[in-house]
């Protein structure tokens, strides 16, 4: 599926990497990974970023490589870290990046979240958190809160299930998932990053368990 995303200035016309595409160019690029003013960066300037969200354990960033692919990359305080995970996704690589070693999430604070240098790749889920559906990614609107009631209540026995199985399930880490039309879910229409109206199906899935 290929889908527009927004990377800060730039919108790009990406669709997620598979594990077949993900080589040992993708690896030696994330092990020299670093991080500077809420961002991180790579050696070849041809990969971008976006920040997705942080919590107490990591941040978590869309990347971007040189064909167009993506896939979110987690940078873990090891500190805290729980051991939440992408149930039923596909995770790709992890390593510890040198330059991510005791490299605090805000400059300037004294406690808080600070990177210890362990990284991990996995799928990118194109979407929503669980608490805020929108009908355009560019701005908010009044059918924002009727399309997240609407789908809240379509998926509640979903999102019940996982709090019945599994540990730490909240509003943040289960996702409505945008998925082609071709797949399984609910239709629905919505505008993408390009401007562009799109019927496509909407799922859930669980990113951040344990």
């Amino acid at each position: 599926m290929l889908f527009p995303f927004s990377f800060g200035n730039e919108i790009k016309t990406v669709q997620k990497i598979t594990v077949d595409e993900f080589s040992s160019f993708h690896r030696e690029m994330i092990a020299q990974v670093a991080y500077e003013n809420y961002a991180i960066s790579f050696p070849d300037a041809r990969w971008m970023s976006v920040f997705l969200g942080n919590g107490e354990e990591k941040a978590v960033f869309c990347i971007c490589d040189h064909e167009n692919r993506v896939f979110a990359l987690e940078v873990i305080d090891q500190r805290t870290y729980l051991d939440g995970r992408f149930v039923g996704g596909t995770y790709f690589y992890q390593t510890n990046a040198s330059e991510l070693n005791n490299v605090k999430f805000h400059p300037n604070s004294f406690i808080g979240l600070t990177f210890t240098g362990l990284v991990k790749a996995r799928e990118f889920v194109y979407g929503y958190e669980w608490a805020r559906f929108q009908f355009s990614p560019a701005r908010r609107s009044w059918l924002d809160g009727f399309l997240t009631n609407w789908f809240q209540s379509l998926f509640a026995g979903h999102f019940n299930e996982y709090r019945s199985r599994y540990k730490d399930v909240h509003e943040r880490n289960v996702m409505f998932e945008i998925r082609d039309g071709s797949k399984g879910g609910v239709p629905a229409l919505i505008r993408d990053w390009s401007g562009k109206l799109q019927i496509v199906k909407i799922g859930v899935r669980p990113i951040d368990v344990r």
